[in-house]
């Protein structure tokens, strides 16, 4: 880099005064950052081009009336998702091409309302792909054969039903491109909203997609083209203030909690890549974080079970969501609701328009009616009442318009119940029945899946509603059928009647009578005003065995049934027409098919949520320190000071990492700006030596001989090789300058704790490392500054950093919070030399002279002949100079 030539400033982006910058608010590997307003007691999310112009914004809050905020983001390892954890806890999935909220979180257990989330992290799956040398040339993927999976992959398509819960595209309201205003998906049963799950993936379940834009999330993990994506057995991690970690599979399936220490939140995280281990840092009160990693192995992901029981869950949600929405549509068509006429309605109204006409005539005996008597009346004997002749003949009751209109409504609803019980309802419960038996089959290798705690009665219960299911849903679908019969015969029946009251003299001949009197009598007696279909809605949770529908209780084979045929063959009198059949009535039976599928719903959400925490059950964690009551307690309040740390990782072979950790001690005075240390160890074994080296940095200015001082604003490590330093210079100017700091070749001090490493906290390491500066044992050193650039403005308030050190993408976004402006710049690239103007000001040619200078305090001050580049304020003349490199 070229220390004469400031950064190129890509984009300066005015925001509402109440607007944070996260550490993770840049995409890693799109030109996008996300910043977070408050309004309300609510938080608000926005999405920005580095280029400066907004995508979309959108609300994120739950609608609830309370407070709430968002702690952390993370980005998904493809980029195309932002995970959000709010407070109170909450965890969302939002698309970054509008930020809709595609899913929200459930936990594997509850967290109560005063519990707080401190963090996230989303790690892909490092492993190299596993070649079979044998190709799979009928493309089964992770399916095997004669699995639930395999077999569903074969069977025809379910037809397609709506999703109300998922956000309109802007291409569905009218085409009008607007941002929407809100993220909040509408809300969904409980069951379904709390069940573990993997990102939908409906041609799984054998459901066909509905043909709408952002419908499918777009990840199919049964296409084995889709096993590439970088979601595929990616690990989201969320951390809280009891000390556990919440795992997701793929950002979406929970894993479980695992408690790493009690009463501590995770200070950093990170994951081996090559074996699944977590090494979070733990922080606990009073101010202490962990030294060395705490680590968290778990084994279960080594094997297929986490993601074979992810995908079962999976497909059976699906499923089970799909059916209770299909249910939903036929009580919604036949019920009625609130903007949708019912099938029912029309007969009820047209009964009681009978009955109030009675009334008026003085018909009523006693004030009931007897509409329904003289109807059967009619329909029998041909007598028609006074009244049910003024009825019948007016034009206004009896139009033909209306009668058109009563029975399309009443044929397209029964057409609807009979063929969405038949062909939707009971082949999905099929596929659920076939799901959970292959559940049960897991639930009798107790070697494999104990950790699952599958109970192989409440999965039986589940088969056994699930067959009740398909019984039922096959039993409506023959109800609606012969109600569909008989309320054609009534229709039949009722323009008979009203040709005869209305005779026209060239069609009386033609006025013939077609209807089935039976099937009109049982119309008119029930299906008129209550019908025999509002049972599978409104009745008892249907309970019944198989042997109460005429199943035999004695399981018999083939060979005996073949027997048994052979007997009947050669005894004539059984096969004779004589002997009388004994009919079975179950009318009795409950069919509430609503509430079973509701019941069913809440029965597989239990079985599988359990066994979803199945990973965190496994898991073992091993602290690298005793506890801290094994050691003495300190007096001194120092020890209790609480720093900005931050931690950078860096692979250094097989056997040893360097982990960098930076920090800020604001009470440090002019001993020391900033604290690296760097840690040489084996993390996965505990019992590896620990190398510790330490460099302390300062920083100042020297304007005409005067000594100022700095402050450092804030601070964020860049790559394996720079830190980005955001400092103030304490004089009249206060101007805020942006540094890039080399520290992976600083000139690291060995260090000699006191005390066992791997008994110290990180605090208690820097404020050790503070007292051998102070000692003489440690020498301050000077920060090797890279490069730097002055902003305009930002002379006062505090300063955010978020930073992307990603090649390609090597940008720094800089939020004024004072001024609520955010400031992108470009960390490579070069302004021209001639000519680069920023908020007004205008860059002069380079020259070199002493001016805006790092010094190192070597028990006098030094002054350096640096090289700079003054930038001159165009509106009053005032030189704001800075310093772009230099170091002893």
């Amino acid at each position: 880099m070229d220390s004469g030539k400031p950064f190129v400033s890509l984009a300066s982006l005015p925001l509402p005064t109440s607007s944070r910058l996260l550490r993770s608010a840049c995409c890693p590997d799109k030109d996008l950052v996300v910043t977070v307003c408050s309004q309300n007691g609510k938080d608000r999310i926005t999405l920005w081009k580095m280029q400066g112009s907004k995508k979309w914004e959108v609300e994120v809050h739950s609608g609830l009336p309370r407070n709430e905020s968002v702690v952390d983001l993370a980005w998904s390892p493809d980029g195309q998702a932002i995970v959000l954890v709010h407070h109170p806890p909450r965890i969302t999935v939002h698309s970054i091409q509008d930020g809709h909220e595609e899913r929200s979180l459930p936990f594997a257990h509850a967290l109560a309302d005063s519990a707080r989330l401190t963090g996230v992290w989303w790690f892909k799956d490092e492993k190299e792909a596993e070649h079979d040398s044998i190709p799979d040339i009928f493309k089964r993927g992770p399916n095997i054969s004669g699995s639930a999976h395999s077999i569903l992959k074969m069977l025809p398509l379910l037809d397609p039903v709506s999703d109300s819960t998922r956000a309109l595209t802007a291409s569905q309201l009218f085409s009008f491109q607007e941002t929407p205003s809100t993220s909040k998906r509408a809300d969904l049963p409980e069951a379904i909203e709390t069940w573990p799950t993997l990102p939908p993936n409906l041609m799984a379940a054998s459901i066909q997609p509905l043909d709408t834009p952002g419908e499918q999330d777009g990840n199919e993990h049964d296409d084995p083209e889709a096993l590439d994506s970088p979601r595929v057995n990616s690990i989201l991690v969320v951390s809280d203030d009891t000390g556990h970690i919440h795992c997701f599979l793929d950002g979406s399936y929970p894993l479980g909690a695992v408690l790493v220490a009690a009463n501590s939140t995770t200070s950093s995280l990170r994951k081996s890549a090559q074996s699944p281990i977590l090494l979070p840092h733990q922080h606990s009160l009073p101010g202490e974080t962990t030294l060395l990693p705490t680590l968290v192995e778990l084994p279960l992901l080594d094997t297929k079970i986490p993601r074979d029981m992810a995908r079962i869950s999976t497909t059976t949600r699906e499923l089970v969501w799909y059916v209770m929405r299909v249910m939903d549509e036929m009580h919604a068509a036949w019920f009625g609701s609130g903007t949708q006429l019912g099938a029912r309605e029309p007969g009820i109204r047209w009964l009681k328009a009978l009955d109030d006409l009675q009334v008026q005539t003085g018909a009523s005996v006693q004030g009931s009616t007897t509409s329904l008597l003289d109807l059967t009346l009619l329909l029998l004997a041909g007598k028609s009442s006074e009244t049910i002749s003024d009825f019948i003949g007016s034009g206004e009751q009896m139009s033909e318009r209306g009668l058109q209109k009563w029975e399309s409504t009443v044929v397209e609803t029964l057409t609807k119940l009979r063929d969405f019980s038949g062909l939707r309802i009971a082949p999905a419960c099929q596929r659920i029945h076939l799901l959970l038996e292959e559940t049960l089959g897991w639930s009798q290798l107790p070697r494999m899946y104990a950790a699952c705690e599958l109970n192989k009665e409440e999965i039986a219960n589940a088969m056994n509603m699930a067959g009740r299911a398909i019984f039922s849903a096959t039993w409506l679908s023959t109800a609606a059928r012969r109600q569909l019969s008989r309320f054609k015969e009534f229709m039949k029946w009722l323009r008979f009647e009203i040709g005869n009251a209305n005779p026209v003299a060239d069609q009386q001949s033609a006025n013939q009578p077609r209807h089935d009197v039976l099937e009109v009598n049982e119309y008119i007696m029930s299906g008129l005003v209550k019908s025999e279909i509002d049972a599978w809605f409104t009745e008892g949770v249907p309970v019944f065995s198989p042997q109460e529908i005429g199943v035999p209780q004695d399981k018999q084979n083939l060979s005996a049934t073949i027997e048994r045929a052979r007997a009947a063959l050669k005894d004539p009198s059984q096969t004779t027409w004589a002997h009388q059949v004994e009919y079975r009535s179950v009318s009795h039976l409950d069919k509430n098919l609503h509430a079973l599928i509701r019941d069913l719903a809440s029965q597989c959400q239990g079985i599988f949520l359990r066994a979803a925490s199945a990973t965190a059950r496994a898991a073992a964690t091993r602290a690298p320190r005793s506890p801290r009551s094994a050691r003495p307690q300190s007096d001194d309040p120092s020890v209790h000071v609480s720093y900005t740390i931050l931690e950078r990782n860096v692979e250094h072979n097989q056997a040893s990492t360097f982990s960098y950790l930076a920090a800020h001690d604001p009470s440090a005075g002019d001993d020391a700006d900033l604290c690296v240390l760097r840690l040489v160890h084996d993390p996965i074994d505990p019992g590896s030596q620990v190398a510790v080296g330490v460099a302390l940095l300062q920083c100042g200015l020297d304007e005409g001989g005067s000594k100022v001082s700095c402050t450092v604003l804030d601070f964020d490590f860049f790559d394996d090789d720079s830190l980005i330093v955001a400092f103030r210079a304490n004089d009249a100017t206060g101007s805020t300058t942006i540094a890039v700091v080399g520290y992976s070749d600083l000139q690291y001090q060995e260090s000699q704790p006191i005390g066992p490493v791997t008994e110290l906290s990180r605090e208690e390491l820097i404020l050790q490392a503070l007292q051998q500066q102070k000692a003489g044992q440690i020498v301050t050193a000077l920060m090797p500054i890279k490069r730097s650039h002055v902003l305009a403005g930002c002379s006062n308030g505090e300063v955010s950093l978020a930073l992307n050190g990603r090649a390609g993408r090597r940008v720094a976004c800089v939020l004024d919070r004072k001024e609520a402006v955010l400031k992108v710049l470009d960390i490579e690239g070069d302004a021209d030399d001639e000519s680069w103007e920023e908020g007004g000001r205008q860059r002069v040619p380079n020259t070199t002279r002493e001016g805006v200078w790092w010094y190192a305090r070597l028990g006098r001050w030094s002054p350096v002949s640096v090289t700079w580049s003054a930038r001159v304020d165009v509106t009053d003349d005032r030189a704001t100079r800075c310093a772009t490199r230099g170091w002893l």
